[in-house]
């Protein structure tokens, strides 16, 4: 099983203040970890850095350190107690790239140690960070056995680097001018990244199209609706006999990529995304395309964004007609949401009412009615107008958001882009920056935390809801 490694810029920006005070002189910290476990893989989510004080080390060199153990011990009893994995971090203040063959004999001392200590089996790993910025993290196994580690440092731009360098594979055809566009290793990346879209009608299908065709490596499908003749006039790789077969979106767009036969993997899910096993689905997933209306659905991924460490990009379209052939307004926003920063309810695109009467309607319908009737709440909004070209328009600067964060093709930097707001019938298109909104209270508490026995804190998802 392969092992994974993500962090927030925020957090390295810790790391970087503590391991480089400006001495020239190695230091420590340490990062604990929440995790999601998937099939293949073991993912740790940095949730936490902890400093190790330059008092607590005996000496500190320009290559090397050496520290008191018996710090470690409180490190230790948090990660036990929270069920959390340990990250040593140390820097190289010369930038020296690699592993020395101090560093071996000291992790093959101290890793035993930390394995005993525990009782959960997460793995630990160890890192070196370099002025530049670049972390090279391995697996340190109970036995002092190395595997090198990918690394994903998500901020305004997402970097990911893979655990090793791979051979350079053959350029499929349908490849070339995307490499022509972004190169090798934005085209490594993109064929190694696990895609989910959650929404595969109006706005999902074309953004799916737009992955397919760029080589991502593999796309997860998310939508329990079945595909209607009325939604024919938007949802792109959709047949009227799948219409007539009242066949699941998901299945629909699927099948039709199979066919295509390019190099992307698809998987596809008929299932709420309010379902325990569906969230951990889209949980290990590189990034999140939000194509759904709910207000419940967005604050959902929001959630599954930061406590899995997974970019999302959410989209939204107003189209107000009369039903006549007059518009009164077509508009949309496009928004980047990083672990650890602003999220719906901070930004107001999404409102405590309607989240309450959406979560109503969803878990007691019969109490939403009534309830609605009474004019106690608001009723939710369904069935407004939507068409291809809007659609698409707004998939297609989706897409180009989710390319300008693991590609950086600005001129201007990308935490200026945290919302792109549009309205075609006036001609209008405003950005807004990230640091124009605030971050959420207690979010250090969730933020990475990963599987938890509740999971996303959420008392929807605990064993006894489930069974009731």
């Amino acid at each position: 099983m392969s092992i994974k490694f993500k962090i927030t810029d925020s957090a390295m920006v810790e790391l970087n203040e503590h391991l480089f005070p400006g001495d020239g002189k190695e230091a420590v910290a340490f990062v604990l970890c929440g995790h999601v476990v998937g099939d293949k893989e073991t993912i740790l989510l940095a949730h936490k850095v902890v400093p190790l004080s330059y008092a607590s080390c005996s000496v500190r060199e320009h290559d090397y350190v050496q520290w008191f153990t018996q710090e470690l011990v409180p490190i230790l009893n948090e990660a036990e107690k929270e069920n959390l994995a340990v990250v040593k971090v140390h820097s190289h203040p010369k930038g020296y790239p690699q592993f020395s063959d101090v560093d071996n004999e000291s992790d093959r001392v101290l890793y035993p140690s930390i394995y005993s200590w525990s009782k959960n089996i997460l793995p630990s790993l160890s890192a070196i960070l370099l002025p530049s910025n670049e972390l090279i993290v391995r697996h340190v196994s109970e036995s002092g056995v190395f595997t090198p580690v990918s690394v994903t440092i998500i901020g305004d731009e997402v970097h990911h680097t893979p655990a090793e360098l791979s051979l350079c594979r053959e350029v499929l055809d349908f490849e070339e001018r995307n490499l022509q566009v972004f190169g090798s290793k934005t085209r490594d990346t993109l064929s190694r990244m696990k895609i989910a879209v959650i929404g595969c009608s109006g706005t999902g299908a074309p953004v799916i199209e737009q992955l397919n065709r760029l080589g991502v490596g593999e796309l997860k499908l998310f939508d329990p609706d079945v595909v209607e003749h009325k939604n024919l006039n938007r949802i792109t790789n959709t047949k009227t006999a799948d219409a007539d077969a009242k066949k699941f979106k998901v299945s629909s767009i699927k099948d039709t990529l199979d066919e295509i036969g390019l190099s992307t993997v698809v998987s596809a899910f008929p299932e709420s995304i309010f379902d325990a096993e569906i969230v951990k689905e889209i949980a290990v997933c590189d990034f999140i395309f939000g194509c759904v209306d709910s207000a419940e659905a967005r604050c959902l991924l929001n959630r599954i964004s930061t406590y899995y460490l997974v970019p999302y990009v959410d989209i939204g379209i107003s189209l107000d007609a009369d039903g006549k052939g007059g518009v009164n307004n077509i508009s949309g926003k496009v928004a980047y949401f990083q672990p650890g920063k602003s999220d719906h309810i901070t930004r107001r695109s999404v409102f405590p009412a309607t989240l309450e009467a959406e979560a109503l309607k969803r878990s007691s319908p019969k109490t939403y009615q009534d309830r609605l009737d009474e004019g106690y709440i608001k009723g939710v909004v369904e069935n407004s107008p939507a068409i291809i070209p809007v659609n698409t328009y707004a998939s297609s600067l989706a897409v180009m958001e989710f390319l300008a964060r693991v590609h950086d093709y600005r001129n201007e930097p990308n935490g200026d882009f945290a919302e792109q707001v549009f309205c075609l019938v006036n001609n209008f298109y405003e950005t807004k920056s990230e640091s124009s909104f605030r971050v959420p209270l207690g979010l250090h508490k969730c933020l990475g935390r990963g599987d938890k026995a509740l999971l996303l804190d959420m008392p929807e998802f605990s064993e006894e809801e489930r069974v009731a």
